[in-house]
């Protein structure tokens, strides 16, 4: 018998044990069996040919001993395209990650999932990403942000293949890592550093000092990241963050002439924008290729999962994790839970509905637009108050002498 007394669920901010199975309710045991729980209605059978609706959120303890449960599908659904047991098919002996291939729309087909180790999944990755650069004609010399962890670490190895096979020379590629405590650690940009170095591809390490003279900066990077928490909170520490990865990018293509940034942001991460876009009856920002400003950013792994991205390098991505700060804004952490929760029963769903929205988009010419500006490297959808925008680009201002913008009216 299974003792799930031995699995731990682990987060950025601590330890959490699983829910005993005692505590499991009707909605949980439909989960773990591939249904959702919305399509079901719960009934408790006393036995004396009646029925009780009971809610789904029950748990059979709830139940008196004497009666027993049904839980009534609702729809015209045909049980057989969910077959109860998936078919496994191992490549491996030591696999460390699962790829599912379900098929709902066909009748009799097998649901499978895929057992493969971190060599197979690599091979598959690396050769999915050169594939992106071949298909986007992506040209050198370009910029690519590099972590550390196994996003980014996918990207090097995927642009070494494209590289090679068009026989571009590796020293236009030149990736960057920024070491800013306690957002981005120094330990991080030693495994990027060998990892690029490895491939042939030139590798700078950006310190607050270094950030500062490339953006031209009249404080120091600690110094705006302080104020940005005064004013903002500590929980946005991941929108200055991937604020300023972006700046920063854009900075070195135009210091070495070229005018592609590479991002390694994953299927959840693209999903979770997307999600929030549509939630918000927003316009979608264009992915997976973006123009901000004088530089394309493209998103090499957009459609790949972020676990079989960790899983192409677990040791690393290990530690990656245990480096994280345990602050995330509510609302992110939340549409992050969204995005992945689109896959928690019918695996692929968030691929499908990313590609049916790019399809769309592209077809309307309907994808947002960032514009400019004035006087800055800054970019926006105008979504926001005029108040709140100017009183942003203000208080970045006062870090950026060479910026030219006025004052917010205090009116």
């Amino acid at each position: 018998m299974s003792n799930w007394e031995r699995v731990t669920l682990l987060f950025a901010n601590g330890a959490r044990p699983l829910a005993q199975k005692d505590a499991l309710s009707f909605a949980d045991l439909l989960r773990a069996n591939r249904f959702p729980p919305s399509m079901f209605q719960a009934y408790e059978v006393p036995g004396d040919g009646s029925l009780r609706p009971v809610p789904i959120s029950h748990t059979l303890e709830e139940i008196p001993e004497t009666s027993n449960v049904i839980l009534q599908c609702m729809r015209n659904t045909d049980a057989e395209l969910v077959p109860p047991a998936l078919t496994a098919y191992a490549h491996t002996n030591r696999p460390v990650a699962a790829m599912y291939d379900l098929k709902y729309a066909e009748k009799d087909s097998l649901h499978g999932v895929h057992l493969v180790d971190d060599e197979q999944l690599r091979e598959m990755v690396f050769d999915k990403i050169a594939d992106f650069l071949q298909e986007h004609r992506v040209e050198l010399p370009l910029v690519a942000g590099i972590s550390g962890g196994g996003d980014s670490s996918s990207i090097v190895q995927g642009l070494r293949r494209y590289a090679t096979a068009r026989g571009l020379p590796a020293d236009q590629v030149l990736c960057f890592t920024v070491v800013l405590d306690p957002l981005w650690r120094g330990t991080a940009a030693d495994r990027a550093r060998e990892l690029c170095e490895g491939n042939g591809f030139g590798h700078r390490v950006l310190y607050p000092e270094d950030i500062a003279a490339l953006l031209g900066m009249s404080t120091t990077p600690q110094a705006l990241w302080t104020e940005i928490r005064s004013t903002y909170g500590p929980d946005s520490s991941h929108f200055f963050g991937t604020w300023l990865l972006n700046l920063v990018g854009r900075a070195l293509n135009k210091e070495i002439g070229g005018s592609s940034l590479l991002m390694g942001y994953n299927r959840e991460d693209v999903m979770a924008e997307l999600l929030f876009c549509l939630m918000n009856g927003r316009r979608p920002l264009p992915y997976p290729k973006r123009r901000t400003g004088e530089v394309d950013c493209f998103m090499p792994v957009w459609d790949v999962p972020k676990v079989l991205l960790d899983s192409c390098y677990p040791q690393v991505s290990e530690v990656n994790y245990a480096e994280r700060i345990d602050s995330t804004a509510p609302r992110r952490s939340s549409i992050y839970y969204q995005a992945h929760a689109l896959d928690a029963i019918v695996p692929q769903m968030s691929l499908s509905l990313m590609t049916g929205v790019r399809t769309l988009m592209d077809s309307l010419n309907g994808w947002e637009e960032l514009e400019a500006v004035d006087g800055t490297p800054l970019l926006h959808t105008g979504h926001s108050s005029p108040g709140d925008r100017d009183s942003l680009v203000a208080l970045l201002a006062r870090h950026f002498p060479d910026w030219s913008v006025s004052e917010p009216d205090p009116q």
